[in-house]
């Protein structure tokens, strides 16, 4: 796999404008294309994404807050979507300037939104003309009074907005942002006032649909209180201009990338064809993230698996789970994996394709020397987690192929010596899987982002499942780390998606994601 063919450039807001100047070449036919393939793929992502919260209403109030350019009009697409596909939601429109000062595609759009559904829509007095704030207010407080909305787009400004924002703009801003009243607040590209330059006035989305081309302004940290949850949506414009961007140091993971998992596995393929994992991980308190991994890693295909755990444990485990060939190891009077077990560990590790620990583990010294031992012995490819992130384990770490480390960003700080995600990836040589709101793949000085995922997945064994589904990948690809990293983010991601508008953020087990890695894998969607 050829990972600029699947993986986007991130760029900054100047050459996202020049790119698409180049793109579209004033085509207006091809703009307004690429309009409604945006418009329709958020329509469909919000509604997805409203289910993350509670279930549709019957009779869902969309408000559609319009510029004068093209997100404006990707708004109106939008919306148009949302109201297709639920005959009984009613819009209002709120547009910033009269029509007639909005761009042509942008019109276009909203005349295409009245010719469907016009008589579900209500229109604001436009914002222009409200110059007073009370006048402002009263508007707002009118149309919210009728029960709130249930989602919001904010199509009112895109990466070209001029800063500072400045009244009565300013004002509707503020009154969105305090506003309880809208349960989903969507934006189109990226939230109004957003830029590379961007102050304080920002409307605050909690989805972000990045369309088309992904700008830098959405992927800082710094900005995740205005840009919420991530979503990429791929409109093929980099299909046929992969090579210009062939060196560019940000990426965005597309959904695409999950291509090698679609794979029909050989006819001639047996258990040892598809790889076999040694997993080290589980103490006496710890065990459930050892079960976790385990199980993680057979769901995500693994011929053979082989888990070295605490004896205290074994009869447990292998009953729970017999597909597993569970290996009862010498155990210190904390329970944790003591260095005795470490000749036993040898005579396995001969024979598998990778190796995975860290669940579990605990603190306990003597559990760090075995670790570090066995990575002494064990030359092939590893994905190393949680408790075997220490700076005992990694200082003495030679330089492997295929090393993958799963920090967080506290574990990070811990073993990182001030060094940056990309100074440190570079220097050790591994592919770093920086955990987080939206998880980071850092690997000969590029950064791979994954724009997907939902805070479903911030609780606890998330971080044990995704060390098992890489661990699984890697024993299946251990020529590929970088690969079997993009692979495994991004499909631990999407489950996330699917397993969160099934079920909501809250009544869900950790564990429950398994049971959606087939469907993230076989559906872009």
């Amino acid at each position: 796999m050829r990972e600029f063919n699947t993986n986007d450039p991130i760029l900054t807001c100047s050459e996202s404008l020049a790119f698409e100047k180049k793109y579209f070449q004033g085509q207006e036919e091809k703009e307004w294309e690429a309009m409604n393939q945006a418009g329709e793929a958020i329509g469909d992502h919000l509604l997805r994404d409203m289910r993350e919260l509670r279930t549709i209403p019957h009779h869902p109030r969309i408000l559609v807050l319009v510029g004068k350019g093209h997100n404006g009009g990707d708004a109106l697409l939008a919306a148009k979507r949302l109201m297709k596909t639920i005959p009984t939601a009613r819009a209002v429109i709120w547009g910033i300037v009269p029509w007639d000062q909005c761009r042509p595609l942008c019109q276009r759009a909203y005349r295409d939104l009245i010719e469907l559904v016009g008589k579900r829509v209500e229109e604001v007095e436009n914002l222009k003309s409200l110059s007073e704030i009370k006048k402002l207010e009263l508007v707002y407080d009118r149309l919210i009074e009728r029960s709130g909305f249930s989602a919001s787009i904010d199509g009112i400004m895109g990466m070209g907005a001029k800063l500072p924002i400045r009244a009565p703009l300013s004002g509707l801003f503020s009154m969105i942002n305090q506003s309880d009243c809208i349960a989903v607040r969507a934006a189109v590209d990226l939230p109004s006032g957003l830029t590379e330059d961007s102050g304080k006035e920002v409307l605050r989305a909690d989805f972000t649909y990045a369309t088309g081309v992904a700008k830098t302004p959405v992927i800082e940290s710094r900005n995740l209180h205005w840009t919420g949850r991530l979503r990429y949506i791929d409109l093929g414009f980099f299909d046929e201009h992969s090579q210009d961007f062939e060196n560019h140091k940000k990426r965005v993971m597309k959904n695409r990338s999950l291509g090698k998992l679609r794979n029909l596995r050989s006819a001639s393929s047996d258990k040892r064809s598809n790889g076999h994992l040694f997993l080290l991980a589980g103490s006496r308190n710890l065990a459930g993230a050892a079960m976790m991994s385990a199980q993680a890693a057979l769901k995500a295909g693994i011929g053979l698996l082989t888990v070295g755990i605490p004896e205290s444990l074994h009869s447990s485990f292998a009953a729970q789970r017999p597909e597993a060939m569970w290996v009862p190891l010498p155990e210190t009077p904390k329970g944790g994996l003591a260095l005795e077990g470490l000749g036993k560990i040898k005579s396995f590790l001969g024979s598998v394709d990778a190796f995975a620990t860290g669940p579990g583990l605990g603190k306990e010294a003597e559990t760090h020397a075995l670790i570090r031992e066995t990575l002494k012995f064990f030359r092939g490819p590893a994905v190393l987690d949680a408790d075997a992130l220490q700076i005992s384990i990694l200082s003495n770490l030679e330089p492997t192929k295929g090393l993958i480390l799963t920090p967080h960003a506290g574990e990070f700080k811990r073993i990182a010596n001030s060094k940056s995600p990309a100074e440190y990836s570079l220097e050790s040589k591994c592919v770093l899987v920086l955990k987080g709101p939206h998880t980071q793949i850092y690997f000969d000085e590029i950064c791979y982002n994954c724009l997907g995922g939902s805070s479903v997945l911030a609780r606890g064994g998330s971080g044990d499942l995704l060390t098992g589904m890489l661990g699984a990948l890697l024993a299946k690809y251990p020529a590929n780390p970088l690969d079997s990293s993009l692979l495994g983010v991004q499909w631990h991601g999407r489950a996330g998606e699917v397993l969160a508008r099934q079920h909501g953020q809250e009544a869900v087990y950790a564990t429950d994601l398994l049971n959606y890695l087939s469907f993230a894998m076989r559906n872009d969607i």
